[in-house]
């Protein structure tokens, strides 16, 4: 071939060629083995072979296609059908807790969180009148049925420290229907008082000094309310002074004075000073008390009461009045009294004067002993036969002869009440009390004295029947004998009468 010839571009064959390597191809040794190895008809066999898979795969899925529309013409029977029901209800059943399990939980979530500090009931407590904060606290609060949030704060080391006090019995104000454990200790930590508030009521401070109190007030069991308690833990210190308090600073002639002694430290007793009349003090319910007499004759004007303890006195004055003047006239025909009368007594009922039993029986007002018309009253001037000039009978006689007539009279001065009644009637005790004196005694008939304590007592005179002997306790309203047409009942306060009406009527110094 000439260098000059031209090349196809690319490098691509003449026809000529590609049909030459086509012949050589077909004609080369591999070619040649291979076709003489396969069988005759192979080709056209497997032309036919493709074209049958083919068609049996297609007969197939027209066969499955029959079957899926056969199954699903052909009807559901009943057991399928219960079984696609009540997998459906199930679905929806489960679909409904589902939500009213999501709706519940919000509810209750929303309503738990609700339920915070503020929802805790306020408590006002306070110890000697100064208002106690809580260190600590454990509530449960109720958010609905059963469900409940707790609240809890230990009291750790906060203590509060109060203002001093001067009460040797400091008092403790609580809500209504609480209760509450106090424990006191002193200031090295030694324990002095660990009980409730009725313990407590019996506790006194001995000395002055720095304490401490812990203090837990229990909620009252109440159904769908909170439950819990607050604890409140306080320092002060103790500065007691005694302080006396009198039930009146203005009484009148026969009254009682109520007397207490407050702030007194330790187990000395102490003794009171007065004019009008010295009783001893009375320890009643950890207070020191007494009761002091203002005699019916006592002359008008201010008196001191004073009470010394532990090398200290303290002192209130009182203010005595007199009272309003009243006169009886009764008229005998030997110049005596025709109405009974007991004035002074015998001598050998002077020892009643002495009893003072350390208690008070009493509980309220007292009540009228007995039923019947006043004959004589209390703290009255009896005159027996005075002239009346007004009476036409005296007519005759000058006024200055029946004036002086009647100076030389002295009146007497009633210090019981002088009751009417008719025989047997009932007489009661005005109130509780120990029998200390049950006799017949001279002119004064059968006598009953009864003690109601601290001095205070009853006595009946010219009764028909008694109904009690001596150390017999009474109560009050209890039968303790009968009249016989006129009883005398009188009060005395240690060996003073006091005017019983007062008693009768629940007033007076008796109830202080």
């Amino acid at each position: 071939m000439n260098k000059d010839t031209k090349q196809p571009a690319d490098g691509a064959l003449q026809p000529d060629e590609q049909e030459t390597g086509e012949q050589q191809t077909a004609n080369s040794p591999a070619v040649q083995e291979e076709s003489s190895a396969r069988p005759e008809g192979t080709e056209a066999d497997a032309g036919e072979a493709d074209g049958s898979d083919e068609d049996e795969y297609e007969e197939e899925l027209y066969e499955e296609e029959d079957w899926e529309d056969e199954d699903e013409d052909a009807p559901l029977s009943l057991g399928a059908r219960l079984f696609s029901a009540s997998t459906s209800l199930l679905r929806w059943i489960v679909l409904v807790a589902v939500l009213l399990a999501l709706i519940l939980g919000g509810t209750f979530f929303s309503m738990y969180r609700s339920v915070s500090l503020n929802s805790l009931p306020q408590y006002d407590v306070s110890w000697a009148g100064q208002t106690l904060e809580a260190a600590g606290y454990d509530w449960s609060v109720p958010v609905m049925g059963f469900l409940h949030r707790d609240f809890s704060k230990k009291p750790g080391s906060s203590w509060q420290d109060l203002e001093p006090v001067s009460e040797s019995h400091p008092s403790l104000e609580l809500p209504e229907y609480t209760t509450a454990l106090l424990t006191i200790e002193n200031e090295v930590g030694e324990t002095l008082f660990e009980g409730d508030t009725t313990a407590y009521n019996e506790f006194h401070f001995s000395e002055n000094g720095a304490y401490s109190v812990t203090l837990t007030v229990t909620s009252p069991e109440t159904t769908g309310a909170a439950q819990g308690s607050y604890t409140y833990q306080f320092n002060f210190q103790l500065e007691a002074q005694p302080r006396l308090v009198l039930s009146a600073t203005g009484v009148a002639q026969g009254s009682v004075i109520g007397v207490r002694l407050e702030g007194v430290l330790g187990d000395m007793v102490p003794s009171l000073t007065t004019e009008l009349a010295e009783l001893p003090f009375t320890l009643y319910q950890g207070e020191w008390g007494a009761f002091v007499p203002v005699d019916y004759n006592q002359m008008a004007g201010s008196y001191d009461i004073s009470a010394t303890v532990n090398g200290q006195t303290v002192t209130e004055t009182v203010q005595v009045y007199g009272r309003q003047r009243r006169e009886l006239d009764t008229y005998t025909i030997d110049g005596t009294s025709a109405i009974p009368y007991v004035g002074a007594l015998p001598g050998n009922m002077d020892f009643l004067w002495g009893i003072n039993d350390p208690d008070i029986y009493w509980d309220g007002p007292f009540i009228q002993p007995v039923q019947g018309k006043i004959l004589r009253d209390y703290a009255v001037l009896e005159y027996t036969d005075r002239l009346d000039p007004t009476d036409p009978l005296n007519a005759a006689i000058p006024l200055d002869q029946i004036a002086a007539y009647n100076a030389n009279i002295a009146p007497r001065r009633s210090i019981n009440v002088t009751l009417e009644t008719t025989s047997g009637s009932a007489v009661v005790a005005p109130a509780a009390g120990r029998v200390v004196y049950a006799q017949t005694n001279g002119s004064l008939g059968r006598v009953v004295v009864i003690e109601h304590g601290c001095g205070v007592k009853s006595l009946f005179y010219l009764l028909g029947r008694r109904d009690v002997d001596e150390g017999d306790f009474v109560t009050q309203g209890q039968q303790i004998g009968t009249t016989q047409g006129h009883v005398i009942c009188e009060m005395r306060v240690g060996d003073i009468p006091v005017n019983p009406w007062d008693a009768w009527r629940g007033a007076g110094g008796l109830f202080f």
